[in-house]
C-alpha cells in the first residue's frame, strides 16, 4: 500500500470518528440545554460542579485537562502526549458546564475530541513522527467541520492556527481536507442539522458602512475580550490559588450575575440570540453581559470553547452599533460582525471569512473578507490560542 493511500485511509477514519463523536456531542448538548432552560434553578449547581471538577483535575494526568493551545503546540513539540482520554474528559466536562449555566461554546470540544480520537486510527506502517502532524491537523479540521458544518473553513482554520507553516506540504493538505470532509459528512448524516442563516443583501453604497462598523466593533470587541480573559484569569487565580475553590467561587459569581441580571438567555452557547440578531435590533448590553459571562466562565477553567460565544458577541455588537446609526439591515450587520470578531480574537481571519461565505453565501463572503482582515489589523498579533 503506497504512503499516499495509507495517509488517505487514516485521514478518512480519523475524520469519520471525529464526526460521529461530534454528532453525539451536539445531540447531547441540545438535550442538556433543554433541561437547563426548563429548570432555571440549575444555575446554582455551577459552583458545586466547579468544586467536583476542580478535585477531578487534581487526580488526572495534567495533559488530559488541556485546551486548543496545547493541541497546536504539539505540532512543534513531539514529546507532549495527546491522549485518547482527552475526548471523554472534554465531552463530559463541557456538558456539565452547559447544564449548569456556564457561558461557553462547542468548537473547543470538537477540536480537542478530533485530535485525541484520531490517535485511535491504525498506523498502517507509518512512523510516529510522520503520523503525528497528519493526525493533529486531521483532528482539528474534522472537529471544526463537524461542529459548524463548514468544511472549507475548517481546512483553512487548521493551517491558519499554526500560521500556515505546513500549508505547502501537499500530503498533509490532502489528508486534512479528507478528514474535514469526512467529519462534515458524518455529522450531516447523523445530525443534528446546523443552524441556517438568511442574509438579505444587495451591493449598494451602504455596504461600505456595514464593513466599517463590523470591522471597528469587532476589533474593539476583540481587545475587550482578550484583555478581559487575561486580567480576570490573573485576578481570580490570585484570589483563589487552589483550583477547586477558584472553580467553586468563580461558578458562584457567574450564577449570581445571571440571577441578578435575569440573563438566562446569555448562558450556554446562545444560538437562539444569534438567530434573533438576524431579524431584530439588539442592544449594547447584550454584548456586554455575554462578554462578561464568557470571560468569567472560561478564565477559571470551565470547558466548552470560545467561538460560539464570540459569534454571539460579534453579531450583537455590530447589530446594535449599526442600528444606532440607523442602518437596519440586521442580517448583514450581524453576519459580518459574527465572523469578524471570531477572526480577530483567534487570529484566523481567512478561515473566518471563508466561514462567512459558507454560512451566508459567497456575496457576503466577499464583504466578510474585508471585515475579518480589518478587524484582525486592529487586534494586532494577539490571539487567545497563542500565549
Amino acid at each position: 500500500m503506497s504512503k499516499i493511500l495509507k495517509i488517505s485511509c487514516i485521514a478518512i477514519l480519523a475524520g469519520s470518528f471525529s464526526g460521529i463523536l461530534s454528532s453525539l456531542f451536539l445531540h447531547s448538548l441540545s438535550w442538556v440545554t433543554e433541561i437547563r432552560q426548563s429548570h432555571s434553578y440549575l444555575i446554582w449547581g455551577l459552583p458545586l460542579f466547579g468544586l467536583f471538577f476542580g478535585y477531578s483535575i487534581k487526580r488526572i494526568p495534567h495533559h488530559i485537562n488541556q485546551g486548543v493551545p496545547y493541541i497546536i503546540s504539539n505540532l512543534d513539540n513531539h514529546q507532549s502526549p495527546i491522549s485518547f482520554w482527552m475526548a471523554p474528559f472534554i465531552f463530559i466536562t463541557s456538558l456539565g458546564t452547559h447544564l449548569f449555566g456556564g457561558s461557553a461554546g462547542r468548537e473547543g470540544v470538537g477540536v480537542i475530541m478530533g485530535a485525541s480520537i484520531a490517535q485511535l486510527t491504525p498506523r498502517l506502517g507509518l512512523t510516529s513522527i510522520e503520523l503525528r502532524a497528519h493526525l493533529i491537523y486531521a483532528g482539528i479540521a474534522a472537529g471544526f467541520s463537524s461542529i459548524f458544518g463548514t468544511p472549507l473553513a475548517a481546512i483553512i482554520f487548521a493551517f491558519e492556527l499554526h500560521q500556515f507553516k505546513d500549508i505547502k506540504k501537499t500530503p498533509l493538505l490532502m489528508s486534512t481536507a479528507l478528514a474535514s470532509l469526512a467529519g462534515w459528512f458524518m455529522t450531516h448524516l447523523l445530525g443534528p442539522h446546523h443552524q441556517v442563516f438568511k442574509v438579505h443583501f444587495s451591493f449598494n453604497s451602504d455596504a461600505f458602512y456595514y464593513i466599517l462598523i463590523a470591522s471597528i466593533t469587532a476589533g474593539l470587541g476583540a481587545h475587550l475580550f482578550y484583555w478581559g480573559m487575561k486580567y480576570y484569569t490573573h485576578f481570580i487565580s490570585r484570589l483563589f490559588p487552589k483550583v477547586q475553590w477558584k472553580l467553586f467561587f468563580g461558578g458562584f459569581f457567574i450564577s449570581a450575575v445571571v440571577f441578578l441580571s435575569e440573563g438566562h438567555q446569555y448562558i450556554g452557547i446562545g444560538t437562539e440570540m444569534i438567530g434573533r440578531s438576524f431579524i431584530t435590533q439588539m442592544m449594547p448590553y447584550d454584548f456586554i453581559i455575554k462578554c462578561l459571562l464568557t470571560i468569567m466562565t472560561l478564565s477559571i477553567g470551565f470547558k466548552g470553547g470560545e467561538v460560539t460565544p464570540l459569534f454571539f458577541m460579534g453579531a450583537t455588537l455590530s447589530n446594535s452599533t449599526a442600528s444606532l446609526l440607523n442602518l437596519k439591515n440586521f442580517s448583514l450587520s450581524s453576519s459580518l460582525g459574527m465572523v469578524s470578531l471570531f477572526g480577530a480574537v483567534t487570529g484566523t481571519p481567512l478561515a473566518s471569512a471563508i466561514m462567512g461565505a459558507e454560512l451566508f453565501g459567497w456575496e457576503v463572503g466577499v464583504l466578510s473578507l474585508a471585515c475579518c482582515f480589518l478587524a484582525r489589523l486592529l487586534m494586532g498579533r494577539r490571539s487567545i490560542y497563542r500565549h
